[in-house]
């Protein structure tokens, strides 16, 4: 694993060593959003000012990460985008840049210039182009990884898995003139062999959504879902139970592929009908 620069050893991590990393798709007016993956621009300035008032600092995961191994985390927020959608250019970019703040876009090296066209994304939104990418980087944002065409990468082949996490990671390193040290997981979903294939790409850090405790580490960094919903008040709440959280997605994970405890639901199940 490599680690930017050496520092504190960060392949497992404690729920206490988690720090809060915010994740966000889009920011647009849309008519439709049956997965609510955008925010509006008011309601994204409006988080934002919440974390300057609450004396924190968004940056991206490069920084963030940094920081971490320094010892100097203290008082950021890692903020995230997946997919690369034009509008985070247009209004989230703008926005993070007028707050001194920074972000990482995680963008999908094979479908740029296209649109979000992958299983049951509904409604299709353009992604950016090559040209966009470059001026989002040019804007001091981090670019990362999303893979090259947003696959499932848990139980994938194994020549697959390693052409969608390496392939991606030189075709934007060539893109942009920069190393490209951050990956997130299609789905936020991950298992052993992909985190493996994030580490042997040569990737600085990893994130995900659903961690298992176990799993905690900088291949698996958890992050927390921002949405429309989340206002000053939602948003005080997560920032307090961020860490419980991700606990309790990380453990869900774990039993909904555990046969033993997917036996007893089933049995649970069962008696409740028969109830």
């Amino acid at each position: 694993m490599t680690t930017g620069g050496g520092g504190a050893d960060m392949s497992r991590l404690g729920l206490r060593q988690v720090p809060m990393i915010l994740m966000y798709h889009g920011v647009e007016d849309v008519a439709w959003d049956p997965h609510g993956l955008c925010v509006t621009p008011a309601r994204f300035a409006e988080q934002l000012a919440w974390l300057a008032d609450q004396g924190l600092r968004g940056v991206s995961m490069a920084e963030l990460v940094d920081a971490m191994r320094a010892g100097r985390e203290r008082g950021l927020v890692g903020i995230t985008f997946d997919d690369g959608y034009v509008n985070v250019l247009e209004n989230a970019v703008p926005e993070l840049v007028r707050r001194g703040f920074t972000a990482t876009t995680f963008i999908l090296s094979g479908l740029l210039g296209k649109v979000s066209e992958w299983e049951d994304m509904k409604p299709r939104w353009p992604l950016m182009t090559a040209g966009q990418v470059v001026e989002v980087a040019a804007a001091g944002m981090e670019i990362g990884s999303h893979t090259a065409t947003h696959p499932y990468l848990r139980g994938i082949a194994a020549g697959q898995l390693k052409a969608e996490v390496s392939g991606s990671k030189s075709d934007l390193s060539e893109l942009t003139g920069r190393p490209v040290r951050g990956f997130a997981y299609p789905y936020g979903k991950q298992d052993a062999a992909a985190r493996r294939a994030a580490a042997d790409a040569g990737y600085d850090y990893a994130c995900a959504v659903e961690t298992p405790p176990a799993d905690l580490g900088i291949m698996a960094l958890p992050r927390i879902t921002f949405s429309q919903r989340d206002d000053a008040r939602r948003m005080a709440v997560k920032k307090a139970f961020f860490r419980s959280y991700t606990a309790a997605l990380g453990t869900r994970r774990m039993l909904s592929y555990n046969p033993a405890a997917q036996a007893v639901k089933q049995r649970l199940t069962a008696l409740a009908r028969r109830g």
